[in-house]
């Protein structure tokens, strides 16, 4: 069974993540005098802070997950956007029981309780190396079980999983969903927010306008999935 989803990322919401950054920062290896290294850290470690604490979206190992979109093959949609205080692992469990739900439909479970093995969700995303890995990585941090199997960092694109931009762009390459999007004709996400302005969306308790975001990439990469293999089996 086909399942296109997507993820949005943020920063560790942990009481001392930035804190932790701090330790991280150095000045530039290009400042050598004593008064120009003490000026930086006035006017420019706090913004250097900021910035790498903010690509921690792009790390499982601080990052977080805080909406998750996914797409079934008959008309299925479903997302959710965690607000302030909510609990990750349980939206990663819903998404889970969302899934299962689906394939239930179409299988039935094991004497344990798990979906038949040959009825694991094939997932499909937009540089679903990145989104997949995230996950899975969360689930080892949080010690989340979901009940279907998820591919792991090291499973590869048309082997294990379907992604829009390996399928376009080939291995090691990058287009953007957008691009694809606007080259089809079909509706992109990119309207009034791309990925880069989620998490001051969250912050500003905007969960409503992050979810529609989220769901309207899995839509689209759905739309690109079913261009892309039209014609091709």
């Amino acid at each position: 069974m086909q399942i296109t989803f997507d993820i949005e990322t943020i920063p560790s919401q942990k009481t001392d993540a930035k804190t932790a950054v701090v330790a991280t920062i150095k000045p530039p290896a290009t400042l050598k005098k004593a008064e120009s290294i003490a000026a930086w850290w006035v006017t420019e470690s706090a913004a250097a802070v900021e910035e790498a604490y903010r690509k921690q979206s792009f790390d499982a190992l601080h990052g977080e997950i805080i909406s998750i979109a996914a797409a079934g093959p008959d008309g299925q949609e479903w997302v959710s956007c965690r607000e302030q205080g909510q609990n990750e692992a349980g939206l990663i469990s819903d998404f889970g029981q969302v899934v299962c739900t689906w394939l239930e439909a179409a299988a039935g479970r094991t004497p344990d309780g798990r979906i038949f093995a040959d009825m694991d969700p094939w997932l499909i995303g937009h540089n679903t190396a990145f989104d997949l890995g995230f996950m899975w990585r969360r689930c080892a941090v949080l010690g989340v079980r979901l009940p279907f199997k998820l591919p792991t960092p090291a499973a590869r694109a048309g082997q294990h999983y379907g992604c829009t931009m390996n399928l376009w762009a080939g291995y090691g390459q990058r287009v953007s969903l957008d691009a694809l999007c606007r080259a089809m004709g079909i509706p992109t996400s990119k309207g009034d927010m791309d990925g880069s302005q989620v998490y001051d969306a969250w912050l500003a308790g905007e969960y409503e306008r992050i979810a529609t975001y989220n769901l309207q990439d899995t839509k689209a990469t759905a739309q690109v999935w079913e261009r892309l293999n039209r014609g091709h089996g």
